[in-house]
């Protein structure tokens, strides 16, 4: 095997499939990339996989002699990023070792036997269905971030999808707070179709749809689904088990609102969580007609205590406790200069909005309030 690459065409897309590796695993052999160099296509295809995600990523390359291998992915990684940029960087293999060759520097590398890496199977579909990459991506920005991060966790630890006729939704939730959208399409399924998808490989997929990007297919199957953009192929398998009954939390139509800068209201909840101890950084938030006053939550260090003017509210004067993080998460994520949050009362959650919805997509999100008396 024999080929060069340009490092621009290959660095980022091998930090990003570094992050499908598993940092631990039985099988030693999913710790490596496996490489294939096309002599005819004159590409190079990697693939990554923790045999639940699967990512197969094909780039542009000068292929003298064509081959298969798998090499170490965190040294390749690392190797790469350490290489002059712009630079081209030669592949060879002399006795059963990988050489890597740029400007002044080179590596040697054992490698394995491509026969050692996993079959992978594509799914085999006649169904596809396209969509705006950009839609897609603004769905995960806007729900993947809401998922829970603790490991025993599992099925609220990937976000919800579900297909039917016009209408694919996304859904993330830590069942402290939730993050859906809901986009309007033409597509037309036999039966609607769910499943839970892993987070980092909807990250992984996020992070590769760039501006050059216009469409992904989707296909799926009973226990899989897989995404295609036009150089790389995700693969999931779903998670076991049974998605919360997230939908419980819009039963409830709120009563009132409150428009307010999203800048303001971010900054007062950061300023007054600051002098919280609580792990949650908890803050209270009053609301009135004429003022709100956030302030951290039975500190002892002190108190800390923000006023904010200049918004509109049609509510009665209520006090609500809130998680400060999980609250600037949802603002971060926020695209218009300012917020729209809607109540019921202290002990049901808000909701969180753009001030100008998409035409084809709808954004929510719900934050649960904290008891007052903790």
């Amino acid at each position: 095997m024999r080929f060069s690459v340009n490092k621009k065409d290959i660095s980022e897309k091998l930090q990003y499939l570094n992050n499908v590796i598993p940092s631990k695993s039985n099988m030693m052999v999913l710790a490596n990339f496996k490489l294939d160099a096309d002599s005819e296509n004159n590409t190079l295809t990697i693939v990554a996989t923790d045999l639940n995600i699967t990512t197969i990523v094909t780039i542009a390359a000068n292929v003298m002699e064509k081959g298969s291998l798998l090499v170490s992915a965190k040294h390749l990684a690392d190797i790469i990023a350490s290489l002059p940029d712009n630079s081209v960087i030669n592949f060879s293999v002399r006795e059963e070792t990988l050489i890597i060759e740029c400007a002044n520097s080179n590596f040697s590398i054992n490698f394995l036997e491509a026969s050692l890496f996993p079959e992978i199977s594509f799914i085999d579909s006649e169904q596809v269905y396209t969509f705006e990459a950009d839609n897609i991506k603004k769905m995960i920005e806007n729900s993947a971030f809401c998922t829970s991060t603790e490991a025993h966790q599992s099925i609220i630890n990937g976000v919800y999808c579900k297909i039917e006729d016009n209408l694919m939704t996304f859904a993330g939730t830590d069942t402290r707070r939730i993050g859906e959208a809901k986009l309007k399409t033409e597509i037309s399924v036999e039966e609607p179709y769910e499943i839970v998808l892993p987070t980092r490989a909807l990250n992984f997929l996020e992070k590769n749809i760039k501006e050059d990007t216009d469409t992904i297919s989707i296909k799926y199957d009973v226990r899989r689904i897989s995404f295609h953009l036009h150089d790389i192929v995700l693969i999931s398998n779903r998670y076991d088990g049974k998605f919360p009954t997230y939908t419980v939390a819009f039963r409830n139509l709120p009563n009132y609102s409150l428009l307010i800068g999203r800048n303001s209201l971010r900054d007062a909840i950061r300023r007054a969580s600051l002098l919280s101890e609580d792990e949650d950084k908890l803050i209270k938030i009053a609301l009135s007609e004429k003022e709100i006053i956030v302030e951290s939550h039975l500190s002892e260090r002190g108190n800390a205590k923000d006023s904010i003017t200049g918004f509109t509210y049609d509510g009665p004067e209520v006090l609500y406790c809130f998680n400060s993080k999980l609250f600037t998460g949802i603002l971060n994520a926020i695209e218009t200069e300012d917020v729209v949050l809607k109540f019921r009362s202290p002990e049901e959650p808000i909701w969180i909005l753009n001030n100008t919805q998409y035409e084809t997509m709808d954004i929510t999100f719900i934050l649960m309030p904290m008891r007052l008396g903790r």
